[in-house]
């Protein structure tokens, strides 16, 4: 029970001690270092974390211990125990460098989806689905290898404390996450204070690495989102008393196709919504133009306190039929149908919306990224396609406008709905156990 507690204490140590490499220790000077900085963050304290889990982990455990596996007791050792963390905590730091490589404009995926808007919008789109489709291929592999391994040497708990291990350098995570935010806002104010040159190129080559670590961010939270989802979904099945889950059955099948369904369905009220607030938000934006005299000229206030509204309203209202979607799910399909058909949606829902999450962040990263790219102008090739106002940035701008609501609210809040479906569905294993199935029993 301790175990995971003292796994994630050592973590926040050891994130400390990696905070003192990018502060004290390695300073940086100019701009192409700040990207490898904080990719050098994850990889420290990655190493770090391994020395400490296998010194927790021969510490804190026993050297052989039994756990139950399904109605069968499994006996593990203490250096499996450190396997399944390790495994987890490295599959992390490889969908980080993955989805880096795919978002990073240092990288040829990113140039080359900047190079396709020298023939319009309609390439760069078609150039950055492919590259967000693409990107998923290696953090799969690297999750599917996870969940092998750590249920081969500890069965659902070995997946449970891999999931643990992936989150375990979550400070490291979240400050070079949190990073891309700051520096966009910072950006924002050096614009509208009227500040010089000099500083907007700073905040854009801030914000350009803050892009791409939000990306990696995303990417952890989707890996460890996929295999806490799984220990969850054993927990379920356990609980609620499932023998197996066999895919042959009708029953579960058509769970299957129809949780495979709910990501996509999520994304499209989730996108639908962004696109209807920025719709009202322009209109506002178009009616102040019209009917404030000055504000052309730059010598009359703009009215911001409508356009917030706008904004606050909408997401507190549209989030509202993507929500009931994730809660009802669960107690419709478990109340109608019963455990298993329940059993093959959380499945469902699972395997597509990890696919469906990775690709859309890293979609909207890489197109942003492209953007930053084009208006740098730090190399020859960027030049060609420059300056700001050129064909080539003005497709690359519709394609940053389009990568938004992808990289910003459907792939992040995917995580949400494989987790909390997971959760609900646990809490009311027993109910769903005992009364489920409804429909079958009235047939």
């Amino acid at each position: 029970m301790s175990y995971p507690l003292i796994v994630s204490a050592m973590g926040i140590v050891v994130c400390l001690i990696t905070t003192l490499f990018a502060t004290d220790l390695f300073e940086i000077k100019n701009v192409s270092e700040i990207e490898p900085s904080l990719k050098r963050q994850l990889l420290i304290s990655t190493v770090l974390m391994t020395a400490g889990i296998a010194m927790v982990s021969f510490f804190a455990l026993p050297s052989e211990f039994t756990i139950f596996n399904f109605g069968t007791d499994k006996v593990v050792k203490n250096w499996h125990l450190f396997f399944c963390v390790a495994i987890g905590l490295w599959a992390g730091l490889v969908i980080g460098y993955i989805t880096e490589y795919y978002t990073s404009n240092a990288y040829s995926p990113v140039q080359d989806v900047a190079d396709s808007c020298r023939t319009g919008a309609a390439t760069n789109v078609i150039f950055g689905l492919a590259l967000g489709y693409k990107s998923v291929i290696i953090p799969i592999f690297a999750i599917a290898l996870a969940i092998y391994v750590s249920f081969s040497l500890a069965a659902m708990y070995g997946i449970a404390v891999a999931a643990l291990g992936m989150l375990s350098t979550i400070a490291t995570g979240l400050a070079i996450d949190a990073y891309g935010p700051i520096s966009d806002n910072a950006g924002g104010i050096a614009e509208m204070a009227g500040m010089s040159h000099k500083i907007r190129e700073r905040t854009d080559a801030l914000d350009a690495a803050g892009n791409t670590t939000a990306a990696i961010g995303k990417g952890f939270a989707i890996g460890s989102a996929a295999l806490v989802s799984l220990a969850l979904f054993g927990a379920f099945v356990s609980r609620a008393g499932i023998k197996e889950v066999d895919v042959l059955t009708p029953k579960v099948f058509i769970g299957l196709i129809v949780g495979a369904m709910l990501p996509y369905w999520f994304s499209a009220m989730t996108m639908k919504s962004v696109g209807s607030a920025a719709l009202k938000m322009v209109e506002e934006v178009r009616r102040q133009f019209n009917t404030i005299p000055g504000l052309m000229e730059g010598t009359a206030t703009p009215d911001y306190a409508t356009c917030v509204k706008i904004s606050t309203d909408a997401s507190l209202k549209e989030m509202i039929p993507p929500g009931a979607l994730v809660m009802l799910t669960p107690l419709i399909a478990g109340t109608l149908f019963g455990v298993e058909t329940l059993a093959g949606v959380l499945a469902g829902s699972l395997v597509s919306g990890v696919q469906v999450a990775i690709s859309a962040s890293n979609t909207g990263g890489a197109w942003d990224n492209a953007k930053k790219y084009i208006e740098a102008g730090g190399s020859e090739h960027a030049k060609s396609l420059g300056p700001k106002g050129s064909d080539p940035h003005k497709a690359a701008v519709i394609g940053d406008t389009i990568g938004d609501p992808l990289k910003d609210t459907s792939g992040p809040s995917l995580n949400i709905l494989i987790k909390l479906m997971a959760v609900e569905s646990l809490v009311f294993a027993p109910f769903f156990a005992a009364h489920g199935g409804l429909l079958f029993k009235l047939l």
